[in-house]
């Protein structure tokens, strides 16, 4: 037995030194889920400007989009560029109401988050606005401290309304 003592103490000793993995308080969590909400916002708002570089600050260094044709997918920045000045091309106006129908996963140190969301938008085309209504879903990790879009996919909703949002599912 007194073989395996220092053995013992030495395993201790390792067990004691590694970290434990500290999770986020509720409040902390909220505040998080805060920001990823403001993210998409301000992604949101750089696409109403139709401002690429505020639009790249969202992203994170590697992204994926898909769009709604099964065609569409989106790897590169240089893709993610083209296929963004291909839509803002056809049209002269876009302008996103506020989120819906959000719900927000995280891991609980808060490292990855997973968003979908609902949101009215409304094209103006020739000067005639089209009222649709979007749902979206992006994914999310942190990236130097702050969280950043790594993939995402938006689609119309198929039915004519223009804006139904449901109770919101969780908006912390």
């Amino acid at each position: 037995m007194k073989k395996y003592l220092p053995f013992l103490l030495i395993c201790l000793l390792f067990a004691s030194c590694n970290p434990e993995q500290k999770f986020l308080s509720p409040e902390q969590i909220k505040q998080e889920k805060q920001q990823v909400m403001s993210v998409i916002e301000r992604y949101n708002t750089a696409s109403e400007d139709k401002n690429f570089s505020a639009m790249v600050e969202t992203l994170a260094d590697e992204v994926i989009f898909f769009g709604t044709d099964s065609s569409e997918i989106i790897r590169t920045f240089a893709e993610f560029k083209t296929k963004m000045k291909e839509q803002w091309e056809q049209y002269e106006r876009i302008d996103f109401g506020e989120l819906s129908d959000v719900s927000i996963q995280m891991d609980d140190n808060a490292t990855f988050a997973s968003i979908i969301f609902g949101v009215p938008c409304h094209l103006t085309f020739d000067g005639e606005t089209t009222h649709y209504y979007l749902r979206g879903s992006r994914t999310l990790k942190k990236e130097n401290n702050k969280w950043v879009i790594v993939s995402g996919i938006l689609s119309v909703v198929s039915s004519n309304v223009e804006s139904a949002p449901a109770d919101n599912i969780e908006h912390e």
